[in-house]
């Protein structure tokens, strides 16, 4: 939903919402900027994970392919957002001044060695690769175009991989919420 041009290194809630990539970025933003001209508190999450995710966890499963996993440039910093930490902003929200508020978990990940955790953690043996971010998203162009339903690469899933992603939760801090749970907690077998 941030402009996909400008540095996302560390995204405050001001950071222009312009250049988007696709509809579903291009909706959000719409009915996000109808909400915030109704008085709304609007959470901004990005990329939520956790018990029952039908969509971050099976993408990133489904594109292993003979052991080998490519992603899209160097590694970067990415933020992730628990559901729980998700849940515990929404519980909060109602009290909070009308506005944005950036929602993730306390720190970015490095996203090469999350996706590595992830991996081991579902038993998922495969190596990390990086693909060029100007062929991938040429890849994803075709992809697009040759696609009648969800193509298997877009140009949104290379910028959101290729490129830092670092919310600043400052805004959402100062109202008390703080984040508590952490991709380790996902990932470390049950205790007891």
């Amino acid at each position: 939903m941030y402009d996909p041009r400008l540095d996302r290194s560390l995204v405050t809630e001001d950071h222009p919402r312009a250049g988007h990539l696709n509809a579903y970025d291009r909706t959000k933003a719409a009915g996000e900027a109808l909400a915030l001209a109704a008085g709304a508190v609007v959470l901004r999450p990005r990329a939520v994970y956790g018990p029952g995710d039908t969509q971050l966890l099976p993408r990133l499963l489904s594109r292993v392919r003979a052991g080998t996993l490519f992603l899209p440039g160097p590694d970067v910093r990415l933020s992730l957002t628990a559901v729980e930490n998700l849940a515990a902003a929404c519980l909060a929200a109602p009290g909070w001044a009308p506005g944005a508020y950036n929602i993730a978990d306390a720190e970015p990940y490095g996203r090469d060695g999350a996706v590595r955790e992830v991996l081991r953690a579902h038993g998922v043996r495969a190596r990390v690769r990086h693909l060029p971010p100007a062929l991938a998203t040429a890849a994803a162009r075709i992809a697009e175009a040759v696609s009648r339903g969800e193509p298997a690469l877009s140009r949104y899933a290379v910028d959101q991989l290729a490129h830092p992603v670092a919310l600043d939760l400052t805004r959402a801090r100062t109202q008390g919420w703080t984040p508590s749970r952490t991709l380790r907690d996902y990932l470390s077998p049950p205790r007891g």
